[in-house]
């Protein structure tokens, strides 16, 4: 230090002056000077560097030079200014490695890593260059001999660029930090409103500077009348007492213009002194914040803005789901609830509807055991006097054909009505064993034809003025089956085509074959039966249309068809209204 070389300390002292320099007088910047510690006990150092740097400056700041004359000196600057961004520091000052253990003390008991440390020696052999480089965390190492003025200014700027880079990574990190550990509570919000409330104190802390800024978020909603207005959702510092009012009533008309154009853009606004930031959801709206501020916003701040708006974006579309989710879930809650109530109104309907139809089937089966009895009764109490009157008749027709041959008539309508009144009995008493599954087909060799015959013979005396015509060449002459009941199934069908025919119209009775099938058929040329009456012809108790004033019971076509299943075989019915019906019963033989 003290032996630096007189000529050297004028060369940088007084350098050459250039005269196109000298005439001009540049304006000075206006910004705040840069300072720079320089620790050194040799005054002469702290006034030479002063006065070198004096016509320096750098991006728009001058140098201003804040003395130390020994370590311990340095120590307490540093105390005071912990932000100092350069240090030209001296080895040798109260001890030979004062200065070495400065740079210890300021990296390790201060933990500032930030500052650029430049060592500057005039005894370079007291502290070799390499030694001082690896053991100890300085920047440079520069012998005072070799510092010109452009050399000084050519490592200050490189220390200072070096330690705003630095300074800019670490609040970089430093918002990065604040952005994670802001976001990461946002993400376990389930409410829109306690979301914006907490993102609104969140963005508070990402700019922090030590002042709280004035927060106010923002959101569209509907009106009554179905317009759009802008309303308050939460609120910092003066706006805290803004919730639920409408934006215009809260901001000065130029700060309301401000938000709605950002909502039209749905871009970032910045100030000075205020920012406006947009927070756009896919499917879920926007959200706007307005952030103030005394102080104005530096780029690095609305880069950690424009992080934390993409960030959190997310957040948003998560709240929305969730609310729409707990909605769903509220009206599917809901709808089981109803659904539930309405299902127990209909079980205890139907239990009720079970009670009323049990009551209706033990009515029922009450009804026809009594029919049963009645019927049994019936058969039993009517078939003997009818036997009795038949019997009658056909003696009295013995002796008729002797005495009064002009009686033979009436009796032959009495044994007729006889056997009408003998097949009515038959054809309820078989319709009660076919309900109850009690019927069984007796089969035996029967001439059909002359089955047929003595069936028609009855309808013939009782029906002297029609005519019945039989055409039975073509039927099998022998078939295995019930007499009796195939009988009654010829008997239903003529009788049928004598109700429902003209008086004057001839009844058809044919037969055929059809392989091993036998073919009856009985045709009317009455009134015929409308089309969509034909499927339910042979539903049990059902009568058509045509029916009406024609005595009947609407058993006789159901009791055809299940002695015609009975047999294997089946029932069919052809008719056109206005002109007749063929019905045709196909057999097994």
């Amino acid at each position: 230090m003290i032996g630096v070389d007189r000529r050297l300390d004028d060369e940088l002292l007084f350098g050459p002056e250039d005269s196109a320099l000298a005439l001009a007088a540049p304006k000075r910047p206006s910004g705040p000077p840069w300072p720079v510690l320089v620790v050194d006990d040799d005054p002469q150092v702290h006034a030479m560097t002063a006065v070198l740097l004096r016509d320096f400056d750098f991006d728009g700041r001058t140098f201003e030079v804040v003395s130390a004359l020994s370590a311990e000196e340095a120590k307490a600057v540093l105390v005071r200014r912990p932000d100092m961004p350069v240090a030209l520091l001296d080895v040798v000052m109260e001890t030979e490695d004062a200065g070495l253990k400065l740079v210890r003390y300021i990296r390790e008991e201060l933990g500032n890593y930030r500052m650029r440390i430049i060592l500057r020696t005039g005894q370079p052999g007291q502290a070799p260059e390499r030694d001082v480089i690896v053991g100890y965390d300085i920047n440079d190492y520069k012998a005072k001999s070799e510092l010109t003025a452009q050399r000084l200014f050519t490592t200050l700027v490189s220390a200072l660029r070096a330690w705003r880079d630095i300074v800019t990574i670490e609040r970089n990190r430093q918002g990065l930090e604040r952005i994670l550990s802001a976001s990461a509570p946002l993400f376990e919000m389930r409410s829109m409103r306690c979301f914006v409330e907490r993102l609104a104190e969140q963005i508070a802390r990402v700019v922090d500077r030590g002042s709280a800024p004035a927060v106010l978020a923002c959101r569209p909603a509907a009106r009554a009348d179905g317009g759009l207005t802008v309303e308050v959702v939460a609120g910092l510092g003066p706006f805290a007492g803004t919730i639920g009012m409408p934006m215009a009533d809260v901001l000065s008309p130029s700060a309301a213009a401000e938000m709605a154009d950002a909502l039209a853009t749905q871009c970032n606004l910045y100030h000075d002194d205020r920012c406006v930031l947009v927070f756009r959801t896919r499917e879920h709206g926007v959200t706007l914040f307005r952030l103030e501020r005394a102080e104005p916003y530096t780029a690095d701040e609305r880069r950690l803005l424009e992080l934390f708006c993409n960030r959190v974006a997310i957040g948003f579309d998560n709240v929305c789901l969730y609310e729409e989710l707990m909605a769903l879930n509220r009206s599917l809650e809901q709808r089981v609830e109803d659904r539930t109530l309405e299902l127990a109104a209909n079980q205890k309907a139907l239990i009720l509807a079970k009670e009323r139809v049990e009551r209706a089937l033990e009515r029922e089966l009450l009804a026809r055991d009594q029919q049963r009895q009645f019927l049994g009764m019936v058969s039993h109490e009517f078939r003997t006097p009818l036997a009795i009157i038949d019997s009658a008749a056909q003696l009295l027709a013995m002796r008729a054909g002797q005495v009064e041959p002009e009686m033979l008539e009436r009796l032959a309508v009495i044994r007729g009505s006889v056997q009408r009144l003998t097949g009515l009995i038959d054809s309820h008493l078989t319709d009660e064993r076919l309900q109850s599954n009690a019927l069984v087909v007796e089969r035996a060799e029967v001439n059909l034809p002359e089955l047929i015959r003595t069936v028609v013979q009855p309808f013939r005396v009782a029906y002297p003025d029609r005519e019945f015509r039989l055409n039975m060449d073509r039927l099998p002459q022998r078939a295995e089956i019930d007499a009796n009941l195939i009988g009654l199934v010829i008997s239903n069908l003529v009788n049928n085509a004598v109700k429902y025919s003209s008086p004057y119209g001839p009844i058809l009775i044919g037969g055929d074959s059809d392989g091993a099938m036998a073919v009856i058929e009985v045709t009317d040329h009455g009134r015929g039966i409308p089309e969509p009456e034909l499927p339910r012809l042979f539903d049990r108790f059902f009568r058509g249309s045509g029916a009406s004033g024609v005595p009947g019971t609407g058993i006789g076509l159901h009791t055809v068809q299940q002695i015609a299943l009975l047999h294997g075989g089946a029932v069919a019915v052809d008719s056109q209204l206005g002109k007749g019906s063929t019905f045709r019963v196909v057999l097994p033989v």
